[in-house]
């Protein structure tokens, strides 16, 4: 495995003397301060940061206010906290501006390794970072044992370090993000919560495939179902990494309940994401947006004023059990057939392997045979009849039945993101579900499900 930013200090402390011996009456005051080879902070930041944990004993690690390189405005976090799945999350949304907003904070669930000030007797306490997190996560789940220890973890927002090149959480590194984040909910949950946790892990794997399939984006969803088994087959180094947690840890687990952000939050923050993406902001290069300021002397905070971003999750739901609804009533014969077929549709066959030999089949029975490969759309298939518990043709009706449902959702954040109405998104969520289901007709009584194509020229197995 390559060494990480961790495996470096490490090697790094051990050329450092032995602690000095504290003088009467006085703490021992040795101190590590971390930095990044993309980082630059400014000159008065190891000053401001010694004063702030001079004034806070129990202050074992102290963090900086993150900007970007190019733009000193462009905030990219101030302090750093988790999902209750684990999730490394920003306490800032995706496109904020410093205007003195969050210099009031201090506590924090963790900090950003880039300008992190460590107690020197706490890193040799804790054994430094984890060596299996090389990348993103180590800073996380170093002060997330400091916190277990008994320690404060704090952010001093007066301290600036500059980043040129800022892994912006799971946007730059969505397999190592997704790797240290199911890593993480496995090492630091209860034991008996751990199967499951590994469990799930996979199947979210898995659903993340889908929808990248569905996002017409296969590597990223290959990428997560990969990370994410990676993530659950470290148990040598999961049961290394909680016996170190067991030995350190003072305090319960729920001392950092309070400090993990809620789903609300993390919600808000996913849509600031999505929302910074479809205006054409450059997440990761933002010298390109350089020329937007205004030149005389004005921020130009004006321009870069949000709208509300309402939550619209029950409006969701709404629409979402509408059109469900709709789908059960207007395509009652599917609801318990075996299987859907009729027309163009065939039925699968009746196991999983028999689908994944026809995906991988290197020959073609028709006629003589002759050498070929299978549909890749049966790789699909096999998905389809793994989720359905080994039988392919009960979940196609299902599916089908979920297909106005899921178009309506779809419409619904779609136009959502374009109109910015609740009313407006309704109205398309409903046209859009009843346009990509329209033609589709419930089975005659007793039969299988039959979803005839109304444009000419159809034929079976086209």
């Amino acid at each position: 495995m390559r060494a990480g930013f961790g495996a470096a200090v490490l090697a790094g402390t051990r050329q450092i003397p032995p602690q000095r011996a504290a003088s009467a009456g006085t703490e021992n005051q040795d101190w590590l301060w971390l930095l990044h080879d993309d980082s630059a902070p400014e000159p008065t930041a190891l000053e401001e940061l010694l004063h702030a944990v001079e004034r806070a004993p129990s202050v074992t690690v102290a963090g900086a206010k993150q900007v970007a390189w190019h733009d000193r405005k462009k905030l990219e976090n101030v302090g750093l906290s988790i999902s209750r799945w684990a999730e490394r999350l920003p306490l800032i949304d995706a496109d904020e501006l410093d205007q003195g907003q969050h210099d009031s904070r201090s506590d924090v669930f963790a900090v950003s390794s880039a300008g992190m000030l460590v107690q020197r007797t706490a890193w040799d306490e804790l054994g430094g970072f984890d060596p299996v997190l090389p990348g993103v996560g180590g800073d996380v789940d170093f002060c997330w044992r400091n916190r277990l220890a008994g320690h404060r973890v704090v952010v001093v927002p007066a301290v600036v370090v500059r980043h040129a090149d800022f892994p912006s959480d799971a946007a730059a590194t969505p397999r190592a993000a997704r790797r240290a984040e199911v890593y993480l909910r496995l090492k630091h949950s209860i034991f008996w919560k751990v199967p499951f946790l590994a469990a799930g892990a996979v199947i979210g794997g898995i659903a993340r495939l889908l929808f990248g399939l569905l996002a017409k984006d296969p590597g990223y969803g290959a990428g997560q179902l990969l990370a994410s088994c990676a993530g659950v087959a470290r148990p040598l180094d999961l049961v290394r990494g909680r016996r170190s947690i067991a030995q350190t840890r003072t305090m319960s687990r729920s001392v950092v309940r309070a400090l993990r952000t809620s789903r609300r939050e993390v919600w808000s923050h996913r849509r600031s994401v999505l929302h910074a993406l479809s205006t054409g902001a450059e997440l990761r290069h933002p010298a390109a947006h350089a020329g937007n300021i205004s030149p005389g002397g004005s921020d130009g905070f004006a321009g870069q004023i949000d709208s509300r971003r309402p939550w619209v999750g029950f409006g969701a739901v709404a629409c979402f059990g509408i059109l469900l609804a709709a789908s059960l009533v207007g395509l009652s014969g599917l609801v318990g057939a075996p299987a859907l077929a009729g027309g163009a549709i065939l039925p699968l066959p009746q196991s999983p392997a028999e689908l994944w030999a026809s995906a991988s089949a290197w020959w073609i029975p028709l006629g003589a045979g002759f050498a070929g490969h299978g549909s890749a759309f049966s790789y699909v298939l096999w998905l389809l009849s793994v989720l359905g518990f080994g039988d392919g043709n009960a979940a196609v009706p299902a599916l089908v039945l979920l297909a106005m449902p899921l178009a309506g959702l779809a419409a619904w954040f779609g136009a959502g993101a374009l109109l910015g109405r609740r009313a407006c998104a309704a109205r398309g969520d409903r046209q859009w579900a009843a346009r990509r289901t329209r033609g589709t007709r419930p089975p005659a009584a007793g039969g299988a499900g039959n979803v005839p194509c109304r444009r000419g020229g159809c034929r079976a197995g086209r």
